[in-house]
């Protein structure tokens, strides 16, 4: 439990400074309350009992209705304030959970342990009632009931010290089976999360439009509505586990409350029949018995609260310290030459793969230089892409950037070199204009004439709200759902407004109907002019544009020239040339 208040008090300053220090203020303030409103109430009433001195009735009742107004109006003022407070803590680590996501090595993106990990960290530490704004105030609160305790012990031992230790065997025997009980809960939440995964996924497909053509086509809906109702009930399942385990360790709780009580009432009546103590200690010591059982009672709770979930702290910990070794480069390359590009003998398999997806590939890539990348399914060219722009670092091997390792130069400078358009691109819910700017300067005179170049200006023309209408309708119901091609065309024009040296096209025609992808064409030398240009695409037309080819068969590049080179050995090149050209001269 201890790691766990550590993990928590340690991010908590990390994020606010200022909201700890006043959080332990208010504990050590807000904590000497009860012990305040027990001593006085005894005071008053022996003397009420007794001499009847006016000014120590006033004293005490000075004492007890100021110093309680005071630290109660302390205490609003401090809920005010600390909810803000509380709310960007939270935030704070929700953006630092973000953060680690979007810097995280592309891939853990594809490891079902990172994703685990990741859902974990955002499910356990950001959800509506475990968050991570509660679970430190749980640390603080536990320190706060441990400034009453001390208080109320020493006044309990005044009476008999054998109260006391019974008050405590009893509590802890409560709160050992009561923290069996929430970790068995706890435990279940695992298992929420992986089923939760699932059935998130299949309600998705519901609501992705990618899918609807699929589902209908094939007639998947029962299909699918039984896999995600098979996961929504091990989730409900499981959820009525971990609730019966929380009303389990609640009740427990409870009885041995009640038994704590009893024998204090029953000692403390007995104590004043006999004379061994006055009415005022007896109101005294029952609200010190009460006291005492309370905030022992919140004590530990919060710390079993923290305990709980002590198997993930250490996982929280591995998540939020990941290695990034992708960004570990630090020189930095000047931009204004003209770049070059050199794959040194590299050869790459992904994790847990005992197949090369890459063997000892050799070549070079000058400036300026219009590069087709072309093969079979499962030759190796997105693969080829994927280390290129650092999505992955080399097996074996070596890709030089300028004649540098790529790995020792700064990430986000290596990744400006680059503009690309994949297959699988994304549109954000963002204007058309955002979308093709993102983070850069926005330039709206250049983003309407790229829109225009790339064959978009139709379309840009008959938008309501021009470059500022919304792609989707996700936060904007005059947005627009754009088709296919274009969609393409908008990722194409963000690829040109960026303007870096190198650009990357992978079947930026893919989902153009033929007469925009022969303007396309038509416009690529253009396009690309005074850049270097990586091409991949299937349609093998397309090559004629380039200067030169490379042929990917099994990982490994099989033959490497122009066009007409590579047609004229009549080689494998020439193969899959002909293969799709008969299709188009019969």
């Amino acid at each position: 439990m201890f790691k766990g208040i550590l993990f928590f008090l340690r991010n908590g300053w990390k994020y606010d400074k200022r909201y700890i220090l006043w959080r332990v203020l208010y504990q050590f303030i807000h904590s000497l309350i009860p012990i305040v409103a027990t001593i006085m109430p005894k005071l008053i009433i022996d003397e009420l009992m007794g001499n009847q001195e006016t000014e120590k009735l006033l004293v005490y009742v000075s004492v007890l209705v100021v110093y309680t107004a005071a630290a109660t109006l302390f205490s609003e003022y401090f809920n005010w304030d600390g909810f803000s407070r509380r709310c960007r803590v939270n935030a704070e680590f929700d953006s630092d959970l973000h953060r680690h996501l979007a810097e995280a090595d592309f891939e853990r993106l594809e490891d079902p342990n990172f994703l685990d990990m990741q859902k974990k960290a955002g499910k356990f530490l950001y959800c509506d009632w475990h968050g991570f704004g509660y679970l430190l105030d749980c640390s603080l609160n536990a320190l706060g009931q441990i400034f009453t305790l001390i208080g109320i012990a020493a006044i309990i031992v005044t009476i008999d010290l054998r109260i006391l230790i019974l008050f405590i065997v009893l509590i802890l025997l409560g709160a050992f089976i009561e923290k069996r009980a929430k970790q068995n809960a706890i435990r279940l939440l695992e298992g929420i999360i992986k089923d939760q995964r699932g059935w998130m996924y299949y309600a998705s497909l519901f609501e992705d439009h990618g899918f609807a053509k699929e589902i209908r086509l094939n007639s998947l809906g029962k299909w699918l509505l039984d896999r995600e109702r098979n996961y929504f009930t091990k989730v409900n399942e499981n959820q009525k586990k971990q609730n019966d385990g929380f009303m389990i360790s609640g009740f427990f709780g409870a009885v041995f409350t009640l038994i704590q009580q009893s024998v204090a009432y029953a000692y403390l009546i007995y104590c004043v029949v006999n004379g061994v103590i006055s009415i005022g200690s007896f109101t005294m010591y029952i609200g010190a018995v009460a006291t005492f059982s309370a905030a022992f009672r919140k004590t530990l709770d919060s710390l079993i609260e923290i305990h709980a979930y002590d198997t993930y702290y250490d996982k929280l910990d591995e998540y939020l310290n990941l290695p990034k070794t992708l960004r570990g480069g630090k020189e930095w390359i000047d931009g204004d030459r003209e770049h070059s590009i050199e794959f040194k003998n590299v050869s790459f398999q992904y994790s847990g793969s005992d197949a090369y997806a890459l063997r000892n590939v050799n070549i070079k890539i000058p400036f300026g230089q219009k590069l087709s990348i072309v093969g079979e399914n499962g030759a190796g060219k997105s693969t080829f892409v994927k280390l290129l722009t650092r999505m992955y670092d080399p097996t074996e091997g070596e890709i030089l950037f300028d004649g540098v390792n790529i790995k020792k130069i700064d990430y986000d400078q290596y990744m400006s070199f680059f503009a690309s358009v994949f297959q699988d691109y994304r549109l954000f819910s963002f204007s058309v204009k955002d979308n093709v700017t993102l983070e850069q300067p926005v330039d709206e005179g250049k983003v309407r004439d790229i829109l225009a170049y790339v064959g978009f200006g139709g379309k840009f023309r008959k938008l309501q709200n021009g470059m500022d209408t919304s792609v989707f309708k996700n936060f904007d119901e005059e947005g627009f759902e754009p088709s296919g091609g274009e969609g393409q065309k908008i990722a194409l024009a963000r690829a040109l407004y960026k303007d870096a040296p190198v650009m990357i096209l992978d079947e930026p025609t893919a989902a153009m109907d033929p007469k925009a992808e022969y303007e396309l064409y038509q416009r690529f030398n253009e396009m690309v002019q005074g850049k270097t240009a990586v091409y991949i695409s299937h349609r093998l037309s397309s090559t004629k544009f380039c200067d030169v080819i490379a042929v990917f068969r099994d990982g490994q590049i099989v033959e490497y020239g122009s066009h007409d080179e590579l047609y004229r050995k009549g080689g494998f090149y020439t193969e899959l040339f002909s293969l799709q050209a008969q299709f188009y001269c019969q």
